[in-house]
C-alpha cells in the first residue's frame, strides 16, 4: 500500500513540475489612451485559464499574471469610467514572456460597473485620430501570412488597394497603393521619418528586397492607404507607421534564427535593477554572405550581401520623463564579376561587371513627459543618412581582358530631424494635438559616364548643398456622443530646395450605428516633395551651358476622398468596403514629352534623363476595396481582399493615358491553421496558403515589324502603357511547427513563394538575335527556410 502511495504521489508531483515547465508570465501596463497617464486598479483577466487568472493594476499603472499556461488566450481589460477592452489570441509560449501595453478610451456615458460585452476590434488603428483607411497589424501577421517572411511591407501587400507587380520584380517588397508610385510611401519609425528601411533599394524608392526591421524588435504598428491624419507629411499614397518593442526589463531573453536569407540573433533584459531600465538589441547577417566568407558561394556569380543592427534602449521613470535610445542600420552589396574566359560567355551583357554599395542608417532619442494628468509632449531628435554607389565596368577581350571603366555614380544624403508633439485632452469628448517637424538635408552626389577605353570620362550629375524643410500641424478629435466622431486638422509643408509650400486642411468623421456597424469618410490634401537629385539635375544647351531647369519645380499634390463601411458579422468576422477618388495635380511633366510624367517613375534613375520640366501634369486613381476577414480565433483565420480601381494620368494637352500600376484589379486569398500536438499540447503546427491574382504590368506595344526594319525596340506610343503584358497569379504556401519546452521554445517555418513555379511576365523588348519579342518574367518557385530558438 505504501508503494502504490508514493507511486501515485511521484506521479502527481512529476505533472505538476512538468506543467509549470509549461507556463508562463504575462506582463503589461494600462494607461488612457488620449493623455497616456497609467490607470491604477484596472481589472485584468485571463478569460481561457481554469481557474481564472487575474490580477489589478499598481500605482504606475503596471500588472503581473504569473503561471498562465501556454497556448492562445484572451484577455480582459476593464476599468470603471473606461470602454472595455477585450484582446483576444495573446499567444504565450515558453521561450519568452509576453509584455502587452494596453489603452482604454474613457466613455462618454458615466458607468457605476463595467461589464465586457464585445470583442476589441483587433484591426482599429492605434492613432485615436485616424478613421479612415488605416488598420493595425502585429509583428505575429508578418510571420503568420504565406510569404510575409516577417517583413511588414510584404505583409501589407495583402491588404485591400494595395498591388503586387508594377514594380521591378515581385522578389521586391514595393508598396503600390491605389495605383500610386512606391515612392509616395512614407517610412516612420518611433513617430520620426526614416529613409527607406529596406536592403537594395532603387534609390527614391520605398521598397527593396530585404527589409532591415526585424520580426525582434517591432511591436503593433499602423498602416494606411490614403486620407491619412494631419500629423502625417511626404505622403501621398501610403504610410507605414511603426513602433518598436520595449526590452524586458525584468528579465534576460534572447533569440536566434538562422535561415536561407540571413542569420541574426536578438537580446533584451533589464539595466541595473529589474523592472528599470531595458535594452533590446538585434543583429543580422546575410546566410549568403557568411558561406562566403568559409569559401562558398552557392548562388553563382550575383552574390546579395547584407546586414543591419537594430536596438532600442528603453529608460522610464526617471526625473525628466521617459527616454528611449533607438537606431537601425543597414549595409547591402550586390557584385558581378565577369569571368575573364570569354567562352563561358553567352549574351551580350556577360563582359560587364559591378559592384553596388548601399548604406542606410537612423539613430534617434525619443522623450515622453507627462505634463499632467490629460497632456503630455512627444519630442524625437533623429539624424538618418542614405548613401547609394556603384562601380560598373567591363572586359576588353581584344585588349588582353583589360578591365576598363564604364559609369560610376555616388549619392550621399544626411538628414537630421527633430519632430515634437504637444497632446491635451481637454474633456471626455475632446482632445487636440499639435506640432511641427523640423529637417535639415545635406546632399552630395555625382554620376559620370567613361569614354576612351575609360581613360576620360563626363559627368552629368552633380552636385553638393543643403535644404532646409519645416512641417508643422494641428488636429483635432471630437466625439458628439457616442455614435459620431470627427476628427480634423491642417498640415503645412515647406521645403526650402524647390522654395514651394502647401496648406493641407484635412477632416474625417465615424458614424457607430450599433456594435456591428459603422460608416466612416474623410477628405484631405497630401504631398511630397521630390527627391533633391531630380532638383538638382543639371541639363546642358548646345553651347555647353549647364542649368538646373526643375530646381524650382513645385512638388506634387493629391487630394484623397474616402467613403467606407464596417461590418461585424460576429466577434470576429467582418466585411468592409471602401470606395475613394485620388485627384492628382501640380505633377511634374517633361515639356519635350509630355508621356514623362512623375506619376510612372519607379526611382530616381526614372527620372534623371528627363528635361525640362513643369507642374502641368494631372493624374486621377479611383475604385474600391473590399475586405472579408475572420480574424485570428478557434485555431484558424482567413483574409479575402478585393480592389478593383483605375490609375491614368492626363497630358497638358488633355489627353488620359494608363499609368504604369494600373494594373486594374487585384484579389487576395489568405487562409490559415494552427492544429495543437503532442501529448501534453506543447506542439503547434501551422498550415498557411495564399493566392493572388491581378491584371498584370501596364506595357508599350511593340511595332515588330519597325523594330526590324531599324533593330531596335520600337514601341507604339500612341497607345502608350496600353496593354496589359498579362495576367499575374501565384500560389503561396507557408508550414510552420513550434516546440514549447522548459524556458524555450523552437520553431520551423517554410515558406514557399510561386509553389507552382508559374513564370508570370514582367517585360517585353525586342531582342534583335532572334529578331523576336522577348519576355522578361518575374520569379519562379522561391522557397525559405527558418529555424527560430527563444530562450
Amino acid at each position: 500500500m505504501k508503494k502504490i502511495i508514493f507511486v501515485v504521489t511521484l506521479l502527481v508531483t512529476s505533472w505538476s513540475i512538468y506543467a509549470q515547465e509549461h507556463v508562463q508570465t504575462l506582463r503589461g501596463t494600462v494607461v488612457d489612451k488620449e493623455s497616456q497617464m497609467p490607470l491604477t486598479g484596472a481589472n485584468i483577466l485571463v478569460l481561457e485559464s481554469d481557474p481564472m487568472l487575474g490580477t489589478s493594476t499598481d500605482y504606475d499603472g503596471s500588472f503581473r499574471i504569473e503561471n498562465v499556461p501556454i497556448g492562445r488566450k484572451t484577455i480582459s481589460i476593464s476599468y470603471l469610467g473606461y470602454e472595455p477592452l477585450v484582446a483576444p489570441n495573446i499567444l504565450i509560449t515558453t521561450g519568452k514572456e509576453v509584455v502587452l501595453e494596453f489603452e482604454l478610451t474613457e466613455s462618454l456615458v458615466s458607468m457605476d460597473e463595467v461589464v465586457v460585452t464585445a470583442e476589441n476590434e483587433k484591426t482599429r488603428p492605434l492613432n485615436e485620430m485616424a478613421v479612415a483607411s488605416a488598420r493595425s497589424f502585429s509583428v505575429e501577421e508578418t510571420g503568420r501570412y504565406a510569404s510575409s517572411l516577417f517583413d511588414p511591407a510584404r505583409m501589407a501587400q495583402n491588404f485591400a488597394g494595395i498591388s503586387t507587380t508594377g514594380g521591378t520584380s515581385d522578389l521586391f517588397n514595393e508598396i503600390i497603393v491605389r495605383g500610386n508610385s512606391p515612392r509616395g510611401v512614407l517610412w516612420r519609425l518611433e513617430g520620426i521619418e526614416i529613409p527607406n528601411p529596406n536592403h537594395f533599394g532603387g534609390l527614391g524608392n520605398s521598397g527593396g528586397g530585404i527589409s532591415m526591421l526585424s520580426s525582434s524588435m517591432l511591436s503593433s504598428s499602423d498602416f494606411y492607404t490614403g486620407a491619412f491624419p494631419a500629423e502625417f507629411g511626404n505622403a501621398t499614397s501610403g504610410v507605414f507607421d511603426l513602433n518598436l518593442r520595449k526590452g524586458n526589463n525584468q528579465k534576460r531573453e534572447h533569440s536566434l534564427m538562422v535561415g536561407i536569407l540571413g542569420t541574426e540573433v536578438a537580446s533584451e533584459g533589464p539595466f541595473g535593477k529589474p523592472g528599470g531600465a531595458s535594452y533590446l538589441i538585434n543583429f543580422r547577417y546575410s546566410t549568403l554572405g557568411i558561406l562566403q566568407k568559409i569559401g562558398l558561394n552557392p548562388v553563382g556569380d550575383v552574390l546579395p550581401e547584407y546586414g543591419d543592427l537594430s536596438f532600442n534602449l528603453n529608460f522610464p521613470r526617471t526625473g525628466a520623463g521617459t527616454f528611449n535610445l533607438f537606431a537601425l542600420a543597414g549595409k547591402n552589396i550586390a557584385s558581378f564579376d565577369v569571368d575573364a574566359d570569354s567562352t563561358l560567355w553567352e549574351y551580350d551583357d556577360d563582359h560587364e561587371g559591378f559592384e553596388e554599395r548601399q548604406t542606410v542608417a537612423t539613430v534617434g532619442l525619443g522623450h515622453r513627459l507627462l505634463l499632467s494628468d490629460d497632456s503630455y509632449i512627444h519630442t524625437v531628435v533623429a539624424a538618418s543618412m542614405d548613401r547609394s554607389d556603384d562601380d560598373e565596368y567591363y572586359l576588353d577581350k581584344n585588349d588582353s581582358y583589360r578591365k576598363i571603366d564604364d559609369f560610376q555614380y555616388q549619392f550621399s544624403n544626411y538628414i537630421y530631424r527633430v519632430t515634437s508633439t504637444y497632446h491635451k485632452k481637454l474633456n471626455r469628448r475632446n482632445t487636440f494635438e499639435v506640432g511641427g517637424i523640423a529637417s535639415y538635408h545635406t546632399y552630395d552626389f555625382f554620376a559620370r559616364d567613361f569614354y576612351d577605353a575609360g581613360t576620360n570620362f563626363e559627368t552629368y550629375l552633380q552636385d553638393t548643398g543643403s535644404a532646409g524643410q519645416l512641417q508643422g500641424f494641428i488636429q483635432w478629435k471630437h466625439r458628439l456622443n457616442e455614435s459620431w466622431t470627427l476628427t480634423g486638422g491642417i498640415h503645412a509643408n515647406y521645403y526650402a530646395l524647390s522654395k514651394h509650400g502647401s496648406i493641407e486642411p484635412r477632416i474625417a468623421s465615424k458614424w457607430t450605428v450599433n456594435e456591428a456597424t459603422s460608416f466612416h469618410m474623410a477628405l484631405g490634401m497630401h504631398s511630397k516633395p521630390e527627391h533633391p537629385v531630380f532638383h538638382l539635375a543639371e541639363t546642358v544647351s548646345s553651347d555647353g551651358e549647364g542649368t538646373l531647369p526643375n530646381k524650382n519645380l513645385d512638388y506634387l499634390k493629391s487630394l484623397h476622398a474616402v467613403a467606407g463601411y464596417d461590418h461585424y458579422f460576429s466577434k470576429d468576422l467582418r466585411i468592409k468596403a471602401e470606395v475613394y477618388y485620388q485627384h492628382l495635380y501640380d505633377v511634374p511633366v517633361e515639356e519635350s514629352n509630355d508621356l514623362n510624367t512623375i506619376l510612372n517613375v519607379l526611382d530616381v534613375w526614372d527620372a534623371l534623363d528627363a528635361g525640362k520640366s513643369n507642374n502641368s501634369g494631372k493624374g486621377r486613381n479611383y475604385g474600391i476595396d473590399l475586405t472579408l476577414e475572420k480574424t485570428f480565433s478557434r485555431s484558424y483565420y482567413f483574409l479575402m481582399t478585393g480592389s478593383l480601381f483605375s490609375s491614368k494620368f492626363q497630358t497638358p494637352e488633355g489627353k488620359w493615358f494608363n499609368t504604369r500600376f494600373n494594373s486594374g484589379y487585384q484579389l487576395n486569398l489568405l487562409g490559415g491553421k494552427e492544429f495543437l500536438m503532442g501529448q501534453e499540447k506543447n506542439k503547434i503546427f501551422g498550415l498557411n496558403g495564399k493566392f493572388v491574382i491581378n491584371g498584370g504590368n501596364r506595357v508599350t506595344p511593340i511595332n515588330l515589324d519597325a523594330s526590324r526594319e531599324e533593330n531596335r525596340s520600337v514601341r507604339d506610343f500612341d497607345n502608350y502603357l496600353g496593354e496589359s503584358i498579362g495576367t499575374y497569379y501565384r500560389f503561396d504556401i507557408g508550414i510552420s511547427y513550434k516546440i514549447n519546452k522548459k524556458s524555450k521554445t523552437h520553431s520551423i517555418m517554410l515558406d514557399i513563394q510561386n509553389v507552382t513555379n508559374r513564370l508570370n511576365p514582367l517585360e517585353q523588348y525586342y531582342r534583335a538575335s532572334i529578331q523576336d519579342i522577348e519576355v522578361d518574367t518575374h520569379t519562379g518557385l522561391f522557397p525559405v527556410l527558418n529555424y527560430r530558438l527563444e530562450f
